[in-house]
């Protein structure tokens, strides 16, 4: 806690002992041997690596900038896919409107249905509007200009020179948004310190998550055995293989005192395991289903700063009264398994539900938090306590664990505080009694468990909690109740996205506008207000936005303000149809003709409203931060990594699950790469041999029958490209041939459109 920051004139107010620790002192905490920027957006502990000017100019703009050089002009293919999946949500409407099936509770843990009416149940006028939205984008993406640069030469340089260095990790500072740079040794060393706790991990020698998935396969077969999901759910929870393995990463602690660093020049790291893609990542999301109700349910449960704010400004207090916050340490991995697991059968019991499998939840939650290997540095761990931050569920089950906790541990304390609300690992009250008998309070909490434990600050005026400082000011002496004012910590930075970003024009106002109406629904006093506003503004004058635009931006906001008031004249909408195109210069133009189009030939549809959004292009932290530190191999040049198959007869763009050729039991796309006539095929083995099959056959003239060879005798081997379409290890024959016949269909790859033959 900072005196002279929190503190305010209101009489004898003193500061206790116990303030919070790792205050962000980077100027006077970290030594001269390490380097830092003076807006503190860069923090560079590595002793190999020093940066360059553009190298610190281009990494200040921040992680969410996004460098426009990157960006395809036109990237007709995601604009045609995305422009399909809009016409099919207007088919779905058009149709479920028609036949008056009114939208009901919406079905979840359900694989993404690729289902539409067909064209002789769509209305003519949907067709003539799908019609021109088509040459809209076909003459827009012809005559689309060209992106402007965001990054001047040397920055553009700046960004190839450190993508390249190997011996480098870059990671997003643990608190504040700084970019941190590490070198590669130190940061690999503070990951094995931790993982070298027994108490926590274990090595393995091979993974284990494809055992594991089978045991998830045979506990899914019991949910639906015992009808608690149906068929489609129990396909969606197996999941898409290949399954990655779960990766192990850590984000820089730059804000704990370099006393206290493990190294001179690598601060501690907070342990992640990224849970995408693996074996249980639908599982975690199953079990996260159940648990969050429950996690709602305790008194001192707080979902977010409104929410305390709305319980922080009723409460009353005598002027001798404390303030406190308590942070629990570590809280994820300390928590202790078996009694995790008995406080979720707790709160099962407590609250039934009676389309709630308790006891497979429960298989499966243990399954969860006793199977988590993961990898690192190509070696494999599992951990062995407590529950990754990563997983889905993981909020929820600290949070059950936390109300648990506090049910049985509050009865052995002799004095409990007046108000107590707690957002997960982080806790504000008040006490009405002795700082003596709070250090008792506190003393008894941490002699509960042998994990859990517990750091506070203790305060008679004001007290930092999330984004609040919470303080007796002048409505304290008369009323008894608190003021409030946005806190901005030591580590905040400030890094809002840079006004140079390639993102939509709105976006800039968009993200000021939200800040001024936090700092407004946080601040109790006007002048507060005023100076959380100077600071933010100060900060944005650094990062590209100009003063002009910040009081434009400023007054629009009192004018939306006011007009919130106002009673809203739009019309009744019951369907909000999204229209995603991917940014670029000419996207809010398209847009703009695309949903003209609707409005000139659907304007008699009231039911439905077309909102628009713009699908963002890769930024830096995209480009230079990874959770792997494998090595930079060549790879293979492969042709599987293009996530859209296209209807080139009636141009349509569908997105696919991601996919290799190494693929087993999938349906395949081939396409000719000159005239892109198209091939819709199965398989029981992997596309690739599949692939070489086919390339045999055309190559020693074997099947010169059929219209695949035929075309590619003339064409060559060399313009096959091939994609796996859909994928899934349990499909029978039967089912791949129905797939296939449904690709075939959607595609239009029967001869003469296409390369399949009629008895296909």
């Amino acid at each position: 806690m900072h005196r002279g920051q929190n503190a305010l004139d209101t009489g004898d107010c003193k500061v206790h002992a116990g303030a919070l620790a790792g205050a962000f002192k980077l100027n006077r905490a970290i030594d001269q041997d390490i380097w830092i920027s003076p807006d503190k957006t860069i923090v560079n502990l590595s002793q190999t690596t020093k940066l360059t000017e553009p190298q610190v100019r281009l990494l200040s703009k921040g992680l969410s900038f996004i460098p426009s050089h990157l960006v395809k002009n036109t990237d007709r293919r995601q604009t045609l896919a995305e422009l399909t999946r809009y016409h099919r949500r207007l088919k779905l409407a058009s149709f479920f409107d028609q036949n008056e099936v009114m939208d009901g509770e919406i079905t979840p843990f359900l694989p993404p249905s690729r289902w539409e009416p067909d064209d002789g149940s769509i209305p003519t006028d949907l067709h003539e509007l799908i019609g021109q939205d088509k040459e809209t984008l076909f003459q827009w993406a012809n005559n689309n200009r060209m992106t402007s640069p965001n990054l001047t030469e040397s920055e553009r340089r700046a960004l190839t020179s450190i993508k390249e260095l190997k011996h480098i990790v870059i990671k997003p500072a643990d608190k504040g948004n700084a970019t941190v740079l590490m070198d590669k040794t130190q940061y690999v060393q503070e990951a094995r310190r931790q993982l070298e706790d027994p108490n926590l991990y274990r090595r393995l020698r091979k993974p284990i998550f494809t055992e594991t998935a089978r045991t998830y396969t045979r506990k899914i077969q019991e949910l639906l055995k015992h009808k608690y999901i149906n068929k489609k759910q129990a396909l969606y929870l197996r999941g898409t293989e290949p399954f990655r393995s779960r990766r192990f990463y850590i984000l820089p602690k730059i804000h704990k005192e370099r006393s206290k660093w493990p190294t001179s020049y690598m601060p501690p790291g907070r342990p992640i395991v990224s849970d995408c893609g693996s074996e249980s990542y639908r599982i975690a999301e199953y079990i996260d289903h159940f648990l969050t109700p429950l996690s709602t349910k305790h008194g001192s449960y707080i979902r977010d700063t409104y929410h305390f704010l709305d319980k922080v400004r009723d409460a009353r207090m005598s002027s001798d009264t404390l303030l406190f916050t308590i942070d629990v340490d570590s809280l994820y991995t300390n928590i202790d398994t078996a009694l995790g697991l008995k406080a979720i059968k707790e709160w099962f019991r407590r609250y039934p539900q009676a389309d709630r499998p308790n006891k497979l939840i429960l298989e499966l939650l243990e399954l969860n938090l006793t199977h988590n290997d993961f990898e690192f540095n190509d070696d494999y761990y599992l951990q062995i306590r407590g529950t990754a931050m990563g997983k889905k569920f993981a909020p929820a089950y600290a949070n059950i664990y936390m109300a648990e906790w506090e049910e049985s541990v509050f009865p052995k304390c002799k004095k409990t505080p007046t108000h107590y609300y707690r957002f997960l690992d982080d806790i504000w009250g008040t006490w009405p009694y002795t700082e003596k008998e709070f250090k008792e309070f506190i003393l008894t909490l941490n002699s509960h468990h042998p994990w859990i434990k517990v750091k506070y600050t203790l305060d008679r005026c004001s007290v930092d909690f999330l984004d609040t400082t919470t303080f007796k000011g002048p409505n304290f002496p008369t009323k008894g109740t608190l003021d409030v004012r946005v806190y901005f910590k030591e580590t905040d930075t400030h890094a809002l996205l840079h006004k140079h970003s390639f993102h939509p024009e709105h976006t800039f106002g968009g993200i000021i506008k939200s800040q001024l109406t936090r700092f407004q629904r946080i601040c109790t006093l006007r002048e507060h207000f005023s100076q959380a506003k100077h600071t933010l503004f100060k900060a944005l004058r650094s990062r590209g936005y100009g003063k002009a635009f910040l009081k434009t931006t400023f007054k629009e906001w009192e004018e939306d303000r006011g007009a919130t008031d106002a009673p809203s004249q739009r019309s009744t909408v019951n369907r909000i149809i999204p229209l995603t195109i991917p940014f670029s210069p000419g996207a809010p133009q398209l847009a703009h003709l695309l949903k003209r189009n609707f409005l000139n030939i659907l304007g008699n549809f009231p039911v439905v409203r077309v909102v628009t959004s713009f699908r963002r292009n890769k930024n830096l932290r995209d480009i230079l931060v990874s959770s792997t530190l494998r090595k930079r191999e060549k790879k293979e040049k492969v042709i599987t990594e293009r996530r859209i198959a296209n209807n080139y007869t009636k141009a349509e763009g569908f997105f696919l699950e991601k996919a290799t050729l190494n693929q087993n039991n999938c349906v395949y796309l081939i396409t000719c790469r000159k005239c892109k006539k198209q091939y819709v095929g199965q398989t029981k083995n992997s596309a690739r041999s599949r692939l070489h099959n086919h390339s045999y056959n055309i190559r020693t003239d074997r099947k010169n029958k059929t219209h695949l060879v035929r075309h590619f005798k003339k064409h060559g081997t060399n313009s096959i490209h091939m994609q796996v379409l859909e994928h899934k290890t349990e499909w029978t024959l039967t089912q791949r041939l129905q797939k296939e016949r449904e690709w075939i269909r959607r595609l239009q790859t029967k001869f003469p459109l296409g390369l399949n033959e009629r008895r296909d």
